[in-house]
């Protein structure tokens, strides 16, 4: 079953291809909230078939850095059962993270399981949350039967997505103003203050800054300026 997934994803293949190929094979199965996410040094990747609003919100709002799924599921290579459906097995969670798999809910997603592609550690962590509307009964069944199928996929996915993202990231190009603003920012401005060196109102200093973000893949825009740096973008 995975091998109809492989044949699908050659080398070469854009991330935009690659997710849209991955996605539609898991959703096949029923996981129709689903994400793959991956932190590292040079900041958040994430691919998701959520709703846009809640992916800038989970941006905007740092939920990386409170993400159960960082935290403990990719602490291990079992899967683990994830949505509100699953609440009850963690009682452990803190009030910030329950609110967090709470907003998720609120999207739809009820049930899920993970399968961690790379364990946490000092470089990072990151995996997939096979997310959906369905039942937790339905989930745990599915994986019962598929599960071996469904990691298989997931690893040769992973590593499809990275190499093109390694590649797409050689190749951004920032604006002269996304760049003017991050180099500000590297110098400790502020918004309104960069703002007035530069004769712009704040809020477009903040569309610049949010543009480059998402050109990075970047969650703050500290981790903007490390992958801007990392990859030559713009120079201490």
């Amino acid at each position: 079953m995975p091998f109809s997934l492989i044949e699908k994803l050659p080398e070469g293949i854009s991330s935009e291809k690659a997710w849209a190929v991955s996605s539609s094979f898991f959703e096949s199965f029923g996981f129709d909230k689903l994400i793959y996410i991956d932190q590292s040094l040079a900041g958040l990747s994430m691919f998701t078939t959520f709703p846009e609003t809640w992916t800038s919100h989970y941006r905007d709002c740092g939920y990386e850095k409170i993400d159960p799924f960082f935290a403990y599921c990719c602490a291990t290579s079992t899967p683990m059962g994830t949505g509100v459906d699953f609440l009850a097995d963690y009682p452990f969670l803190s009030a910030a993270e329950r609110q967090l798999i709470h907003e998720a809910g609120e999207t739809g997603m009820r049930a899920g399981m993970t399968c961690t592609v790379r364990k946490a550690g000092a470089s990072g962590a990151g995996g997939w949350n096979f997310g959906s509307s369905l039942p937790r009964t339905d989930i745990e069944r599915i994986f019962s039967e598929h599960g071996d199928h469904l990691r298989l996929a997931a690893f040769f996915a992973h590593e499809r997505l990275q190499a093109a993202l390694e590649v797409e990231q050689r190749n951004i190009t920032l604006s002269p103003r996304e760049t003017e603003c991050l180099l500000w920012v590297a110098q400790g401005l502020r918004s309104k203050q960069i703002a007035g060196k530069l004769g712009l109102k704040p809020v477009t200093v903040e569309l610049h800054l949010k543009n480059a973000r998402t050109k990075l893949r970047a969650s703050t825009r500290e981790q903007a300026i490390a992958i801007a740096l990392l990859n030559g973008l713009i120079s201490p």
